[in-house]
Formats: C-alpha cells, structure tokens, sequence
C-alpha cells in the first residue's frame, strides 16, 4: 500500500489529476488505430500525442499547462501500453508447452 500511495503522488507532483482520464481514452483510441488497415503503427504515438495535447489544452488552465500535460498523458499512456504488451509477452512466454 505504501508503494501504491507513493507512486500516485510522485505521479500527482507532476500531471494534474483530472488529466488522467486521457490515459483510458488515448488506448482506447490507439487500440482503434492499431485496427485501422491502412495507417501505419509509427504514426500512433504521434496521433495520440496531438490528441493528448489537445485534451490537455482543453482541460488545463492556460495553453502552456495544457501543452505539458499532454505530452505527460501521451508518455504515460504509451508507457502503460508497452507494459501491458511485455507483461502478456512475458506471460505467453512463461506458459509450459503442451504436449
């Protein structure tokens, strides 16, 4: 518990808490580009990152904070995806071969 409560206000010193709801929305629209036959993947980050910016603006005070948290959400958003993906990796690696 003392770990979860010193993560969330180390993350809470630097992105504004009603910022983090962009993080949801940014998978799940990755998610939706990552479906779309004809965009390729490298773009994703760069989409989500306009969208994020975006957001940010939208909900922070001033242009500038706005600007800064979106680019905070995109990195923490990509950073719980590829999370995600190492830990299915890591455990569709770890499951014994069937025989």
């Amino acid at each position: 518990m003392l770990i979860e409560d010193s993560l969330y206000a180390m993350i809470e010193q630097y992105v504004e808490p009603e910022m983090l709801i962009l993080i949801p929305v940014l998978m799940f629209l990755g998610w939706m580009m990552k479906s779309t036959p004809n965009l390729p993947d490298w773009l994703i980050p760069y989409l989500n990152t306009i969208v994020a910016i975006a957001g940010g603006i939208i909900l922070a005070d001033t242009v500038f904070d706005g600007f800064i948290q979106g680019i905070l959400i995109s990195a923490m958003s990509t950073f719980t995806h590829n999370l995600y993906k190492q830990w299915n990796k890591r455990n569709s690696d770890s499951t014994p071969p069937s025989s």
